[in-house]
């Protein structure tokens, strides 16, 4: 007589479990999507684009340029919102890696500060060279997602650019 028990040993239920988190972690990351995270990547790419624009304009003659300068379209219509260089300044905006538009990023931005220059310092300044940004809540943009999720970047008086709110 063979006395031997059927089943699963402790080796094979362990490695089933495994696979069984690894295609769920799978599962759940595909159904999730990118939308849950879009506005804080909206803002990653938000805050490369302000940087890239502030080294661009310290690297001039001390003169603003009105194509070294960040602009940020204040709209709800995530087709006009835009965030970057002036649309002006290129015949192909398309090429550029220094604008971030809501319709492809799927967002739309909120600020105060709609026109933002950098000194040869790398100070947030207006048009005129008259320093901005200097209150205590500094030059704050959010990000809103479709998705109702928020991301803030916040450039202070000095020019340091930062995730979060400005405090």
């Amino acid at each position: 007589m063979n006395n031997r028990q059927q089943g699963f040993t402790l080796v094979e239920l362990v490695i089933v479990i495994i696979l069984l988190g690894i295609i769920s972690v799978t599962a759940t990351s595909r159904l999730i999507g990118k939308s849950s995270f879009t506005a804080h990547i909206a803002r990653d790419q938000a805050i490369s684009i302000t940087r890239q624009i502030q080294i661009t304009a310290m690297q001039t003659d001390g003169t603003l340029n009105a194509c070294q300068r960040l602009v940020i379209t204040n709209v709800e219509n995530e087709e006009n919102s835009r965030f970057g260089r002036p649309a002006a300044c290129s015949s192909n905006d398309d090429m550029f890696s220094d604008v971030l538009r809501g319709k492809l990023a799927e967002v739309t931005f909120t600020t105060s500060v709609t026109n933002i220059y950098f000194n040869l310092l790398g100070r947030p300044v207006d048009a005129t060279g008259k320093r901005i940004c200097t209150t205590s809540s500094g030059c704050k943009v959010t990000v809103h997602s479709r998705n109702g999720e928020t991301a803030s970047l916040c450039i202070n008086s000095e020019g340091f650019i930062r995730e979060g709110d400005c405090v």
